[in-house]
This record gives C-alpha cells, structure tokens and sequence, in this order.
C-alpha cells in the first residue's frame, strides 16, 4: 500500500481514484491566517497490499533512495514554481547527503506537478516504475510547504505520528474537523522507526497547534508547555537535519554495496524483531541477498527480557461530556479516558495524570419565573405560527444539523441536547420565512428576555426579533444578518410595555443550503437586563 500526504486548499471534497485502488475522501482546507493544512490519505495501489493499510514509513527501508540519490522533473507549466523547487532543493544537499539531480533514464523519479493541493507519497515507490508525483497546488509556493513535502517524499511521515507521541502533546479530539480525527492517529513502534530521536516539537514536519480546527481551538499541545508553539514552516529544524542524515547514512561515504543495518524494530506480539538494510547500488550481483525491492531483512527471536519489558501505560483519547447536571445555575459535566493505549504491562507505569476531567455548564441564572425553553421535552409556550412553504419551519433537534459546514455541533444548554432551527436545505429557496411565536404575555414594567443563537454557515440569511401589542402592531426589536461565527452567541432585549404582547422570531433563507439557523435557551427574567441588546417601552394612551 503507498500512503498518499496531502496539503488541500479550498473548502471541498476530492476523491482520487484509479482501478484495484482504494481512495479516500478527504477535506481541503486552507487556515485563515494563510498557513498550509495537510492531511494523510490511503491509497491501495497493489491487490497483494491491501491488508497493510496506513503504514509503510521509514523503516521499511525498501522505501528509500537508493545512492541516496533523487531524480526529479518539474511538469511545464511550473515556471513561476521553479525558483522556490530550486531553493527548496537547495536546503537538502547543504544540510544532507540527499541528492536531487533531473532525471535521465532512472526507473523511478519524482515529479513536480500542479495538482489541487499540495501532497507527496512517503518515501519511493519501489514497486512500479515510473514517476511519482508531488503535487504543488495553488497557494502552496512557498519554499516551507516545498520542503516538508520533499521531506514526505524521502520517507518521513508526520512527527505527531510517532507511537510515543501521547508522552509529549495531547491532542484535543473535541476540537478537530469532522473526519479529520484520522489523520491525528498515532503508528505502532514496530512500524514507524524514530531512529533513536527524541520528540520535535519544532518539526517542519509537527502539525501546528490549530491544524483542521472546527473551532478556532488547538487541536493539539504539548504537554509540558500548552503556550509552546509547534511545527514550522521557514525551514528545517535541527532534527530533522539529522534525522535525515542518520536515515540515508550521511556519515558514510560508500555508494554502492549494502548500507548500515537499521536499528531493530520492537519486539512484535511473536517475540521476534527485525531489521534491514539497503543495497545502494543498482548492479545485479553487487547486493547478494536482496530481494527485488533491493533490501535485506533480517528477522531475531527476541530475549526474554526484551519480550518481558516494562511497558508504560498511554492514554486512549478523552470520552464525551456527559450531559450537564443542571438546565442553568452553573451545572458541572465531566468526561473520562481510559490507560489502554497501550495498558501498563511486565511492571511499567501506569499513565500519568487524571482519568477524570470536569468543567462547568450552563453558566446562566435560572429564571426566577420559570418561563425558560430548552427544547428538550417540547416547544414549550412557542409555536410555528407562519411559513412561506409547509416545509420550511422551525423544527426540535439534537447534534449537529444534517449539511455540512452549517449549523451548530449541539445546544447549548449540554451540547447533547435539544435545540430549535430552520434547515435551509433543498426545498427551502432563497428568501423563505419562517416565524416562531410565543404565547400572549401581560403587561409588565420590565422583563428580560434572553435567548442563545446560532448563525454559522457561509450562505446564512437573518435572524429578527419582533414585538407585537394588542392593537397587531408589530415592531423589529432586533435583527442579525450574515455569519455570525461558529459558537452560540447571547442576546437580551428588555420589554416594558403597558399592554399585552407576543415575541416572534422570525428567520429568513438566506441564498444556498450552509444557512442554517438555530435557537436554544430562550428566557423571560422579570427585571431589567444587565446588558440589553435591545430596548422596547410601549405606553398606552388612554383617550
């Protein structure tokens, strides 16, 4: 199997396919403050592969250049590539051994093309001959993005991929993109080789901090340090200079014959380790012992306190919150994670730190006249009391809503409740209206109401507040347009009327189907609202 890296650009979906292959979908992103995002994905490009899934890395050294040498050729159309290709090339033969030289009559090379996104196979394909692409898509020429995905294509995979990685940053699961989790998973020892080093943070090849945000949040941190910056994108760390060094046997001046044995891997659950090496040279009979990818592997039953070592017990990734334990007056939640990956084993030590994680929820006053919706049960005192069309009215809903990109992950209330929300998806048309209405109200000197929304979507339309009084007057008392960003916001509009009255939201389609907008913990409080969004006073005159 030959494991694709990838770097995608705007937001959409590709899927590559070719025939015997199995293709995954993946995202493209692109952050807003103009750094790339990369992804993993599989492609199974050999029927006899297929069981092996994601996990050819450096130490399969079958997957390596032999001679240490590299040939490449820049695809027409990349003139405006070039100069930073050549810059980026520069950086391997002053720190490395690595040699990029164009490509002549070799049976595999790479090839610099401008496909969507910017990716790279992890090391060679050995298998088949010919040229194996790296893709530099639109806003990926830059001499960083070039160098971290000539690094892939040498035979390193991410450094937050090593199976030791849970020891030094956590990854925050809640905060990552649908889908995206996969590419935050960790490799066995026995397939990945950390050549003896140490953990880099500072990694040219370290995801950033917020990579595949849904949020705005991290998505991973150091452990020691969460203000610690992670990943780069100017340039090599000292690291990764040697670790390339070390992988390719820079110390070494020998080009042909076999190279240095790796070191072994771990010992697999049969008690055996092994290692390899590789023939730098292409001459038939110059590497006795080789098989056809050129490497020699050699396979050791492993002793018994090799097979008996104390093994350190790894978190597994944090379960969900579990529901608040109160609608509103400051509640507690609390989610747990379990030492299993792996569990301590032969007297290793247990994992460090807390199993246990609280936080507090619904951090709102109660309403002291009780008149709070929810939605959990019901719609409560509100009702649907117009619609442009049957099919477009406000409806109960629990997670997230069913198009993508659109809507909020939960209520807010627990963030696995219930919530009300227009779905502006197909039939609904730009411009459709929908109007939720409470029940009568008497009159009263001065009431809050407050309410938590939810506009996040690229083609969102608005959100109003009126106010109508016994005589059918209606009035706009608030009203948002657009995005309003990811997260619930709060708003309060303070009522004091004379007469009686109803409060209607009313929500308008706005021009595609990422328009979804939502209601949740909607409130009367008697008493004037700490800080209103909105005033209404109305005064009856008596003639």
């Amino acid at each position: 199997m030959t494991a694709l890296h990838s770097i995608v650009i705007t937001v959409a979906t590709v899927l590559l396919c070719v025939t015997v292959v199995k293709c995954l979908v993946i995202r493209k992103t692109y952050k807003d403050d103009g750094n790339y995002q990369d992804t993993i994905m599989d492609q199974i490009s050999k029927v006899n592969e297929i069981k092996r899934k994601k996990r050819n890395a450096v130490r399969q050294r079958k997957k390596l250049w032999p001679k240490r040498i590299v040939p490449y050729e820049i695809s027409s159309g990349m003139e405006a590539y070039v100069d930073n290709i050549l810059e980026a090339i520069k950086e391997f033969h002053r720190h490395t051994c690595i040699r990029f030289v164009q490509k002549t009559n070799e049976r595999n090379w790479l090839k610099f093309t401008q496909d969507k996104g910017c990716w790279s196979y992890i090391g060679r394909i050995y298998w088949r001959k010919g040229a194996q692409k790296l893709s530099l898509g639109k806003r990926c020429n830059t001499k960083g993005i070039i160098m971290h995905e000539m690094m892939h294509g040498v035979g390193f995979w991410h450094e937050q991929s090593r199976p030791d990685r849970n020891k030094f940053v956590e990854i925050l699961w809640e905060n990552i993109q649908d889908r995206m989790d996969t590419q935050f998973n960790k490799y066995k020892a026995n397939k990945v080789d950390n050549l003896g080093f140490t953990y880099d943070y500072q990694s040219i090849m370290h995801y950033g901090k917020k990579t595949f945000s849904r949020n705005g949040l991290p998505t991973i941190r150091a452990l020691h340090n969460p203000s610690m910056p992670l990943g780069r994108i100017d340039g090599f760390s000292p690291m990764d200079i040697q670790k390339m060094n070390n992988l390719y046997e820079c110390s070494q001046s020998k080009t042909e014959g076999w190279s240095e044995w790796s070191r072994f891997s771990s010992c697999n659950i049969r008690c055996v380790k092994s290692r390899q090496r590789i023939c730098f040279s292409s001459e038939d009979g110059s590497c006795p012992g080789s098989d056809s990818s050129r490497v020699q592997t050699q396979r050791r039953r492993c002793s018994h306190k090799e097979c008996n070592s104390p093994i350190d017990g790894q978190w597994a990734r944090w379960g969900k919150w579990k529901p608040c334990n109160k609608d509103c007056g400051y509640g507690i939640q609390e989610r747990q994670r379990i030492c299993m990956e792996p569990k301590p084993k032969n007297g290793g030590k247990d994992c460090i730190g807390a199993n246990t994680q609280k936080r507090m929820c619904n951090m709102v006053s109660c309403p002291t006249d009780k008149e709070k919706c929810n939605f959990e049960k019901d719609f409560c005192q509100w009702e649907n009391s117009w619609s442009t069309a049957v099919t477009f009215h406000w409806r109960r809903h629990h997670g997230k809503t069913p198009s993508r990109n659109t809507g909020p992950m939960g209520d807010h209330t627990s963030g696995s409740g219930y919530y009300a929300y227009l779905e502006t998806s197909w039939p609904a048309r730009h411009g459709y209206t929908s109007t939720l209405s409470s029940r009568w109200h008497k009159a009263s000197d001065a009431r809050c109401l407050t309410f938590w929304y939810s506009m996040h979507g690229r083609s969102v339309g608005s959100l109003r507040v009126y106010i109508t009084d016994d005589l059918s007057v209606k009035r706009l008392l608030w009203l948002r347009s657009g995005q309003q960003g990811y997260a619930w916001k709060k708003s309060s509009i303070e009522i004091s009327s004379t007469s009686k009255y109803k409060v209607m939201f009313e929500g308008v389609r706005g021009n595609g189907y990422t328009g979804d907008i939502a209601l949740d913990d909607i409130s009367f409080i008697n008493g004037k609202c700490d800080e209103p969004h909105s005033m209404y006073r109305h005064m009856k005159i008596i003639r």
